[in-house]
């Protein structure tokens, strides 16, 4: 019977939506227990009560009584109230200590029996039985299974909850719309592996025209990822708003980083600013080198200036420079495009050669087409399955001359 009861309310409570609120969650989950544990287990009706200052209030009821009662309530300090919180599941009859029968009546005629769930707040699901015996094993028994299935499913919804929320935090970064710079084309794209990840871009316009583009790579995947991805994101718009140099923020930043308690957190980042005239100022720290494709079919990297942001504080992250010709594009990415494991070879990744050989061939090609190419490509090579890890890729194109007039050259040229 154990198992059998064990799988029959886990079955149940996997037809429960992913409410987006505790009380929606508990009250379909309440429903779904009278309407399915009726016949086979004697539950008759159920009631749902929410932890609220020196009260309890009843936010749903079904069955007997209905929905009638609602914004009743039970003082914390009523007896039996205080033995559910001691027990956390209990049978309660008239011959409990401190039954009311006057309370009581408010409520229910059954016997009834009672979980408690939860914490700050806490919540009490109440059922009315119908007892055919005196034997009250079985019935604990289903008691205990449902209240450990239904603190999984409150854990469970909280985390999806917390997860939406981080979503919605980390789409809020993410700028809507690129900026727009004279005789250049960009565009971008992040796909998390997961609901969050820890990828993340920006690209933001100052007061002087100067273009800021910003690619972050945070361990790992997932919530903390996230965060921290939030938190680098955060602190380079402080640092830029201060009017800071960017290798004083980026250092800045690798401090707040080793600091912020999550030591096997490291994140890697590629911090750019460009001017019209093609000038880019940067700091790579550990991110994967950017390639500056020309249309002499040299391809140059941007390489790493300092290590991955977070283990070592006191690293001196120095500036480079590089010049994006009329015609260049710069593509910036994280390892998870260079690093999806092909779909027949899992010893194969889509790699940086293969990356080369794909953006040289698209040449010519507007920043959105190179964005969606590659990312079909990539899609493509591991088999469509979704990714294993976040992707992200941020375009740079500067118009052919013959499209464009340029500002005057400033000449300040770093190519490797």
């Amino acid at each position: 019977m154990n198992k059998q009861v064990y799988r029959d309310i886990e079955e149940i409570l996997r037809e429960i939506d992913h409410a987006s609120e505790t009380t929606e969650m508990l009250s379909e989950t309440l429903r779904a227990l009278v309407k399915s544990c009726a016949e086979e287990y004697g539950i008759e009706s159920g009631r749902l009560y929410r932890e609220d200052g020196s009260d309890y209030v009843l936010v749903d009821s079904t069955g007997e009584f209905g929905e009638g009662i609602i914004g009743k309530t039970i003082p914390r300090d009523y007896p039996v109230i205080r033995t559910i919180t001691k027990d956390r599941v209990v049978l309660i009859t008239q011959e409990t200590p401190g039954f009311d029968p006057t309370l009581e009546d408010q409520f229910t005629h059954f016997d009834y029996a009672a979980i408690m769930v939860g914490g700050s707040p806490s919540w009490l699901l109440t059922f009315g039985i119908r007892r055919e015996t005196d034997n009250d094993d079985d019935l604990h028994f289903i008691l205990e299974t449902i209240r450990a299935a239904v603190g999984l499913k409150m854990r469970q919804s909280n985390l999806e909850s917390q997860i939406r929320q981080a979503r919605t935090i980390q789409m809020s970064l993410l700028p809507r719309h690129l900026p727009t710079l004279p005789g250049f084309d960009l565009a971008a794209i992040t796909i998390p592996a997961e609901e969050v990840g820890g990828d993340v871009y920006d690209c933001r316009k100052d007061d002087q025209g100067v273009l800021g583009i910003t690619l972050a790579d945070a361990s790992g995947h997932g919530l903390p990822a996230a965060l921290q991805a939030r938190d680098v994101v955060t602190g380079l718009r402080m640092g830029i708003a201060q009017d800071q140099k960017i290798n004083t923020t980026v250092q800045k930043l690798n401090k707040v980083i080793n600091q912020s308690g999550l030591s096997s957190r490291f994140v890697s980042l590629f911090y750019g600013e460009l001017e019209e005239t093609g000038n880019l100022v940067y700091v790579n720290g550990g991110h994967c080198p950017p390639l500056l494709f020309s249309p002499d079919g040299n391809v140059y990297d941007l390489p790493s200036n300092g290590p991955v942001l977070g283990p070592i504080p006191d690293f001196n992250y120095r500036r480079n420079y590089v010049e994006l010709r009329p015609g260049e594009v710069l593509v910036i990415f994280s390892d998870g495009v260079i690093e999806r494991l092909d779909k027949n070879d899992e010893d194969c990744e889509f790699g940086t050669s293969r990356l080369v050989k794909l953006i040289q061939s698209l040449f010519g090609k507007t920043a959105q087409e190179i964005v969606d190419t590659v990312i079909s490509e990539v899609k493509t090579f591991g088999g469509n399955t979704p990714f294993e890890d976040d992707v992200t890729l941020f375009v740079v194109r500067r118009l052919p001359a013959d499209e464009f007039t340029p500002k005057q050259e400033l000449g300040t040229v770093v190519r490797r």
